[in-house]
């Protein structure tokens, strides 16, 4: 056997290794941190932590957790802006881009807890339907917009809420709809819904 064979052999395991591992790893970044004030992390689906850091990447079903004083703001690869406010749970749960609206771009932010503001880039000028932030309570779909959505658990037994459990969205620009099985509101510029 010449040492090319055998030299491929070797990595043969690796190689394996790689290709089974492919299906779950995240190729493109969704966005980067531009900056990260206090204790903010970024959870990847395989369960490995990091410290968020400036220019440091976030990818597609990452979760960003962060603390009681944690803040961080994520420019998106379609020029879009997340900003993670304090004690706030969100995970990117779908992020396509590939630098042009095609119909095959997605943005699907899943908020936890906590609050954030987002401005929508490229995705969902056209499509708007690619475009969603879901609570546990509700879905907020775009219309061109800059909105802080929130959204407020039931507190487990000994904490107090800090208001009415649900899903709100103040919007600034453009506008939103909250829906749930109970129905759907139109938010407008300088109007909050819940």
């Amino acid at each position: 056997m010449n040492a090319n064979r055998q030299t491929f052999f070797k990595l043969l395991p690796v190689l394996t290794a790689l290709v089974i591992a492919m299906p779950n790893m995240a190729w493109a970044a969704a966005g980067k941190f531009q900056f990260v004030t206090g204790d903010v992390l970024v959870k990847a689906q395989n369960s490995q932590e990091t410290r968020a850091a400036k220019g440091g990447e976030v990818n597609e079903g990452d979760t960003i957790v962060s603390g009681k004083a944690g803040f961080a703001q994520l420019l998106l690869e379609d020029g879009g802006k997340l900003t993670v406010k304090a004690d706030t749970q969100v995970k990117i749960e779908a992020y396509k881009y590939n630098g042009k609206e095609d119909g095959n771009e997605r943005a699907l932010f899943a908020l936890v807890k906590g609050g954030l503001r987002a401005v929508t880039g490229e995705i969902g000028r056209t499509n708007k339907q690619n475009y969603l932030i879901k609570t546990p309570s509700a879905t907020i779909g775009i219309r061109g917009t800059d909105h802080e959505a929130h959204f407020i658990p039931v507190p487990v037994a000994g904490e107090k809420a800090l208001g009415v459990p649900g899903t709100y969205d103040k919007v600034n620009s453009g506008a939103t709809i909250i829906s749930n099985a109970s129905g759907m509101v139109i938010v407008q510029p300088g109007r909050t819904g819940f």
